[in-house]
């Protein structure tokens, strides 16, 4: 197998105060393979020694080459920072005008919310905002579409709840 070709970013000194100083456990990891492969180690060699796959070694390897120690940093995941913090103000507004009473379902809220405050909300955000602000979801009764109506007022007038038919 080929020695894996590294492109000296940093020298061994630099990488080893890289490794001191930091507190990522797999960042420490990729750091110790490419130290390693800087020696002149082989890709299974490295495996061995740091309990992983080649795959991830030559990944590794890549990264480093293309953006140097930064191509190791661990990548923490979740959603992106920046995320839209709602203010109150338009919440305040729609819960008075809820308040006035009438049927409001999340897309009237959206609606509501887009032509007075315009402000385009997601129906997930509307729907968490008003439980935080102590609102409840009420659904309609729900009516069947094709429903028997001879059934139906049977089952009203006291008839046997399961009904045999053939």
């Amino acid at each position: 197998m080929a020695k894996l070709q590294v492109v000296a970013h940093d020298t061994e000194a630099e990488l080893r105060e890289k490794l001191r100083h930091a507190h990522d456990e797999a960042f420490k990891n990729r750091v110790k393979a490419m130290l390693l492969a800087l020696k002149g180690s082989k890709r299974f060699e490295i495996c061995e020694k740091l309990s992983v796959d080649e795959k991830s070694v030559s990944t590794w390897v890549r990264r480093y080459n293309e953006q140097g120690t930064a191509g190791l940093i661990s990548n923490k995941g979740g959603r992106p920072e920046g995320n839209p913090k709602w203010d109150a103000k338009p919440f305040e507004k729609l819960t008075k005008e809820i308040d006035k009473g009438g049927y409001w379902s999340v897309p009237a809220m959206q609606e509501w919310l887009a032509k007075n405050c315009n402000v385009d909300i997601p129906e997930q955000t509307v729907w968490y905002r008003m439980d935080q602000l102590g609102y409840s979801y009420k659904s309609a009764r729900p009516h069947p579409i094709q429903g028997n109506k001879d059934r139906q007022e049977a089952f009203k007038n006291g008839a046997s709840l399961r009904s045999w038919s053939r």
